[in-house]
């Protein structure tokens, strides 16, 4: 991807204009539009969004699906609220807030004087954008803000919608987009400001079509006029608007350099380096698990853990019990070990895997996560800091098409085709070959393509979640909420008995806007199903406004 280099100037002025924005509810310094056109608040909202998908949402999806550990044997109580599942007010109260906070800027575009159309371009990006974020916190959140949402001084404290009525108003945002991109005779080149696609717009309307599949297979399970509602929209999608979807990889670069911390890609500063090359402790502190060693490793040379017995717990599934060829792509050997090693998560002690093994420091976040560099190549830690980040996988995509082609055979064809290439574009960006993986691992039932249609169904989401970890870890977990797949054990601390079906509103909604912020209890968040949990979850919910 062309990188913009001189857009830091301009990415600086629009996050410290962000800066006054804590929370949906606070007053907002809004700047004269023309003060801050689409121009700067594009590439601004663009970067700044991405770090909220790439930091922490991308890490509670690792840890909630069991990918990431704390390393126990250099750090004691290490995501102890994680493991428990203390899920409150104050967790990860930043992805709401953060998410407002961006989408604001997006829509700070889309509400802006267009004189001729000249904008149109900025204003179709800026609702696809919106509508990829403000999925996520419906999907997370359900009823949130819409409708009064993004007002500023002239509304602090916006009510509530339904989240069902919120994802149809998302899906017209795409279709918006896209008849912008189709029918639009006047709008200014956008190239030089669009630090992800760089302007080209058929790829913007591949990216929108990508995003509506994925609202789409959200309501896999719902039925009624929810159902009825989106098999039109899907006949659409494809009869329509082409049924075209993104070829690769949705990057973003804005000029990420060495220059300073403020510079550097998010991932590296967050999860590995400082510009300065110091490492984060981050680094040190993250290991993979074992149930990340358990599914991408074979262990039958280890007698102690004997494929039969390396069951997931409740599920009566074997571990695949095959070498995959990234598991030492996505973490790598500790510091100086020659052995692989994981950890349990919740356990207070030295739990390494594979089992046998003498106390060591446990894998480390490897150089394949976030860029395809040979680990063998005289590369270091370093080389993450400029490297692009990920907005969407090519892999993701793959896998939703292959889903699609699995439910909905009279639209969508090449479920198996689909399936391979997504496994096929997650070794790629990882850079080891695929095509033995492929062979092997579809002789494994809930693994690769075989069996009936829950085992594949389980084996689109286990590749996805190895696709995405590291990357966009929250979608993982989003779909293990909607399918209950990958099977995926909690830590051994957990306080409950399943995964959060949802988070709770942050604390800052529950003073500043009591009056409309719904209260959601703890026996809530962790119902089978309950009223408060995203519609999907809910089979036939009624039409919401």
């Amino acid at each position: 991807m062309r990188k913009i280099k001189f857009l830091f100037p301009v990415l600086f002025l629009g996050l410290f204009a962000c800066d006054n924005y804590l929370d949906v509810n606070q007053n907002p310094s809004r700047l004269p539009f023309s003060d801050i056109g689409p121009e700067k608040l594009l590439p601004a909202a663009q970067v700044s969004s991405y770090a909220v998908q790439n930091v922490t949402m991308n890490q509670l999806g690792n840890v909630f699906m069991n990918s990431w550990g704390a390393n126990v044997q250099q750090f004691t109580g290490g995501w102890a609220r994680e493991y428990q599942l203390l899920v409150d007010n104050s967790f990860y109260s930043g992805i709401f807030e953060n998410i407002y906070l961006n989408v604001n800027n997006f829509q700070k575009i889309i509400e802006a004087p267009n004189p001729n159309g000249q904008n149109d371009y900025f204003v179709a990006v800026a609702k696809i954008m919106k509508a990829h974020y403000m999925q996520y916190l419906v999907d997370l959140y359900g009823d949130v803000p819409y409708t009064e949402a993004f007002k500023g001084v002239d509304n602090i404290t916006p009510a509530y919608n339904d989240d069902q009525f919120v994802y149809r108003q998302l899906l017209n945002e795409l279709d918006d987009a896209r008849d912008i991109i189709l029918n639009s005779t006047t709008a200014d080149d956008i190239s030089q400001y669009d630090v992800m696609l760089a302007g080209n717009m058929q790829d913007w309307f591949n990216f929108a079509n990508t995003i509506e599949l994925r609202y789409l297979l959200r309501m896999s399970n719902s039925t009624g006029a929810v159902a009825a509602y989106r098999d039109q929209r899907a006949n659409d999608l494809i009869n329509v608007y082409g049924g075209t979807f993104i070829t690769s990889d949705v990057s973003i670069n804005p000029g990420y350099s060495l220059n300073n911390d403020a510079q550097t890609n998010p991932f590296f500063l967050n999860f590995l380096a400082s510009a300065a090359g110091t490492v984060t402790q981050n680094y040190s502190f993250i290991a993979p698990t074992a149930h990340y060693y358990k599914s991408l490793s074979t262990y039958a040379a280890y007698p102690t853990a004997a494929p039969s017995t390396e069951i997931i717990p409740g599920s009566g599934v074997n571990y695949p019990n095959l070498n995959d060829p990234r598991r030492l792509r996505i973490f790598r050997n500790g510091a100086s070990q020659s052995v692989f090693r994981g950890v349990t998560q919740g356990s207070t002690v030295v739990d390494m895997y594979p089992p046998g093994q003498s106390p060591g420091v446990p894998g480390r976040i490897g150089l394949g996560v976030y860029n395809p560099y040979n680990q063998t190549a005289a590369t270091t830690v370093l080389d993450f800091a400029v490297n692009d980040g990920y907005v969407m996988l090519l892999a993701e995509a793959e896998f939703l098409q292959a889903e699609a082609a699995l439910r909905w055979p009279a639209l969508f064809s090449n479920a198996q085709g689909h399936f391979q290439n997504g496994i096929a574009a997650s070794c790629a960006f990882h850079s080891v070959a695929s095509t033995s993986y492929i062979t092997a691992i579809n002789t494994k039932v809930k693994f690769g393509w075989t069996g009936s249609f829950d085992d594949k169904l389980h084996a689109i989401m286990y590749q996805k979640w190895i696709a995405l970890m590291g990357v966009h870890g929250i979608e993982s977990f989003i779909e293990y909420n909607r399918t209950g797949y990958p099977l995926t054990p909690l830590a051994t601390s957990a306080s409950q008995t399943r995964k959060p079906r949802r988070l709770v509103y942050p604390l800052t909604e529950y003073v500043a806007n009591t009056q409309n912020v719904p209260m959601v209890t703890q026996s809530q968040v962790f119902a089978t199903t309950d009223p408060s949990h995203p519609f999907w979850m809910l089979g036939d919910p009624a039409l919401g406004n």
